[in-house]
């Protein structure tokens, strides 16, 4: 069975999806950014990365299983 595209739980599991990628996104840019600033800003920009990826994988994980829920 097709899933509807206009499913608002489908909405905002996409949206969650689109805002982790966006946020991990804007931390890896700014990591690239501190590679030539203090050590100190460098290790808490990448802890706030890996956060920001955590994040990132939890929502594509949440999004995989909702759909393969809704096909079955």
């Amino acid at each position: 069975m097709a899933i509807d595209p206009y499913e608002p739980e489908l909405a905002k599991r996409q949206k969650a999806f689109q805002i982790a990628s966006k946020q991990l996104m804007d931390m890896l840019n700014r990591n690239v950014s501190f590679g030539s600033q203090g050590k100190v800003e460098f290790i808490e920009s990448f802890n706030q990365t890996q956060e920001a990826l955590r994040d990132y994988e939890q929502a594509g994980r949440d999004l995989s299983e909702w759909i393969s829920q809704k096909n079955n």
